[in-house]
C-alpha cells in the first residue's frame, strides 16, 4: 500500500496497513531546524520535501495562502510548481491549502469590518463568502489540474473557547456558501478538508453537513480531542490532528508519547495523525521525530 492509496483508503473507512499521518503546514522555522540549516537558506520544495520524506508523511501540503490574518500573502506561481514536482516525483496525497469562503472574505474586507457586517448586515456578509466560495472553487480547479488530490479550506473561523461568531451567525451566513463550495469542489474530483484552530465543538455537525471528507486541527488546548469529537459525529468525518504544540515543544519519554497516541487513536475510525495546526518554531526536534517513528 502507497502513501497516497493509505490516504484513500481512510477516508473511505476501509482497512489499512498502519495509521495514516502528515502535517498540512511545515513553518520555514520548522524546516530549517530539523535539518540544521543556517538562518540564511531559503526553504523550497526541496527542503519540504525532504522533511515529508524523512518523518514518511502520507501526505504532501502545499501552501497558497497563510490565511486572513497574515500581513504577506504567498507565491502562488511558485506553489504550483510545487505541486506539480510532488505529482511527478512521489506517491504522496496532495493538498493544496487555500482559502475557504470565510478566509476569503475576511481577507477582502477586514475582521473588523466583517464582523460588523455579520452582526448588523448580514447579508453583506453572506454575499462575500459566496464570492470567497466562488474563488475557492477556481483555484481548486487550477491545483487540480496541476495534480492536487485535495484541499484543505484555511478558515481559522475559532479561538479556545468558540468560533468567532455564533453557530446560528454561522447557519445563517457562512455555512450555505461552505457547503456550496465543498459540493463544487467534489464535482472536481478533489477531496475537502476543513482547517480551523480553536473550539469547534458546537459546530462539528454542521461541518458534517456540508459535506466535508475531513476536519484538520482540533486543537487541545481550546478543548477539542478526537475520542470526544468522534463520540458527537461518529465516523462521518475523517479526524487529522490533535497532537498539542505544547506536547510536541518538550522532550517527551517513550511512555509520555505511548500514551499521548493512544488517547488520540483510541476507538479508531477515519484518521490522520498530526499536530493541531503545522510542525512550526520552538518544537522539539527529536520529539518529533519520535512521535513519528512511534506511529503504526
Amino acid at each position: 500500500m502507497n502513501h497516497r492509496e493509505r490516504i484513500i483508503k481512510t477516508l473511505n473507512g476501509e482497512p489499512i496497513d498502519r495509521i495514516a499521518r502528515g502535517e498540512f503546514f511545515l513553518a520555514e522555522e520548522f524546516v530549517r531546524a530539523f535539518l540544521s540549516l543556517d538562518a540564511q537558506v531559503p526553504v523550497m520544495h526541496d527542503e519540504r520535501a525532504a522533511v515529508v520524506e524523512q518523518l514518511d508523511f502520507d501526505m504532501a501540503a502545499v501552501a497558497f495562502s497563510e490565511g486572513w490574518g497574515a500581513l504577506q500573502q504567498l507565491n502562488e506561481d511558485h506553489a504550483l510548481e510545487s505541486l506539480v514536482r510532488w505529482r511527478a516525483e512521489s506517491d504522496r496525497f496532495i493538498v493544496a491549502v487555500i482559502d475557504g469562503p470565510f478566509s476569503a472574505g475576511t481577507k477582502a474586507v477586514g475582521f473588523d469590518a466583517m464582523m460588523k457586517y455579520i452582526h448588523s448586515i448580514p447579508h453583506v456578509a453572506t454575499d462575500y463568502y459566496r464570492k470567497g466560495g466562488e474563488d475557492a472553487v477556481a483555484l481548486a480547479q487550477a491545483v487540480r489540474d496541476a495534480g492536487a488530490d485535495g484541499v484543505v479550506l484555511g478558515e481559522d473561523l475559532a479561538y479556545n473557547r468558540s468560533t468567532f461568531f455564533s453557530p446560528k451567525q454561522l447557519r445563517e451566513c457562512y455555512f450555505p456558501a461552505l457547503a456550496e463550495t465543498v459540493r463544487q469542489i467534489h464535482d472536481l474530483g478533489l477531496a475537502v478538508f476543513f482547517h480551523s484552530d480553536g473550539n469547534l465543538n458546537e459546530i462539528l455537525g454542521d461541518l458534517v453537513a456540508c459535506g466535508l471528507d475531513g476536519v484538520q486541527g482540533l486543537e487541545p488546548a481550546a478543548g477539542m480531542s478526537i475520542p470526544s469529537a468522534r463520540g458527537k459525529i461518529g465516523d462521518k468525518l475523517t479526524l487529522w490532528g490533535n497532537l498539542s504544540f505544547e506536547f510536541l515543544s518538550d522532550v517527551r519519554s517513550d511512555e509520555e508519547i505511548a500514551k499521548a497516541l493512544h488517547d488520540i487513536t483510541q476507538g479508531g475510525g477515519k484518521l490522520i495523525v498530526s499536530s493541531c495546526g503545522g510542525l512550526v518554531d520552538g518544537m522539539n526536534i527529536e520529539t518529533v521525530r519520535r512521535v513519528y517513528q512511534a506511529i503504526s
